[in-house]
């Protein structure tokens, strides 16, 4: 009897601590910092995500850098608040080292936050993936934010600020014809999470945001995407055999199909700015925010669970079955 009651109060307090970290947490979580007139630098803002981002922490006081890849989406961020935008091709080093001395100079060398929200996906199965594709996707969202964050970081050492970075769902969970993007987002968050240990030791805060399918461009764009793949793929390789496999007729019922279902699913992008810019502003900001529901509940199984089981679930709900699969 002893031992019994022994196990009761032990177990109660097991509960009591774990109720008494959360209410903890909550609470730590929402105590939030003045980032008036802090410099703050946001990519990809010419919509979606990134334009939100600016929005929201313009909102708040900060001076906001948006860097786009148009004009047009310049004058759209600087319409949300932005105090510059400018435009050029994250891909090119060039064109970014000069926009990182431009940030240095208009900041004054104190930079309080850097937000990578920009992103490409060139979406297809791996038969049809021609390797320039995988080189460009790397450029924009692994190799264009790894310069970015190195050319600034003094002066975010300066301020003792933050570096968020804008992963995926795709980051924790690679799924099935969107390769090149999977892959990206795998080597930025090793990236994120080798940057946050050196940098842990100069009070500068990293944080990784993984957002769920978010309706936007960029994933309203994804299944017609598939077609700007096979074709990339058909003028560099005529006569595959991969053709057999993956047919003109089969991708276009497959595009049409699997848009309708994207926009089923697709959630307000709401969900992602918010995150964003709780890393930016929280006395005790997340390592890692999980954005949406799907974010929250099936890829967070899926990402925890045996990968056999993983595969299984891949196997019935995302990968379709090649149309001439010999097996």
């Amino acid at each position: 009897m002893p031992f019994v009651l022994a196990l009761g109060y032990a177990t109660l307090l097991i509960l009591l601590l774990g109720v008494a970290s959360q209410i903890y947490k909550k609470f730590k979580s929402r105590r939030h910092l003045d980032i008036t007139d802090q410099w703050v630098v946001v990519t990809g803002c010419d919509s979606g995500i990134g334009q939100g981002a600016v929005r929201a922490l313009a909102k708040d006081g900060a001076k906001v850098v948006a860097c786009c890849y148009t004009e047009t989406g310049a004058n759209a961020a600087l319409a949300a608040g932005a105090t510059w935008a400018p435009h050029f091709d994250l891909s090119d080093d060039g064109a970014l080292r000069d926009v990182a001395e431009q940030i240095l100079t208009q900041s004054g060398g104190a930079l309080w936050c850097v937000v990578h929200a920009a992103g490409t996906v060139l979406p297809g199965f791996i038969d049809y993936q021609p390797i320039k594709f995988y080189r460009d996707v790397m450029a924009v969202n692994f190799f264009a934010p790894v310069l970015l964050t190195q050319k600034l970081l003094t002066a975010l050492r300066r301020c003792r600020g933050r570096v968020i970075v804008v992963s995926s769902v795709d980051g924790i969970v690679s799924l099935p014809g969107n390769a090149p993007y999977d892959a990206s987002k795998f080597a930025i968050e090793a990236y994120a999470d080798a940057l946050r240990t050196e940098l842990s030791f100069c009070g500068v805060g990293v944080s990784v945001i993984n957002p769920a399918t978010m309706r936007t461009p960029m994933a309203d764009a994804f299944f017609p995407g598939h077609r700007k793949t096979w074709t990339a793929m058909a003028a560099e390789d005529p006569e595959g055999d991969w053709q057999a496999l993956w047919p003109e007729s089969w991708l276009n019922q497959y595009v049409e199909k699997n848009t309708r279902q994207l926009r089923s699913i697709a959630e307000d992008p709401a969900a992602a700015v918010n995150d964003i810019v709780h890393a930016a502003t929280a006395a005790h900001p997340k390592l890692r925010y999980l954005s949406g529901r799907l974010a929250k509940s099936l890829f967070y199984a899926l990402w925890l669970m045996p990968e056999s089981w993983s595969l299984r679930i891949k196997r019935l709900t995302v990968q379709p079955k090649p149309p001439r699969s010999t097996s």
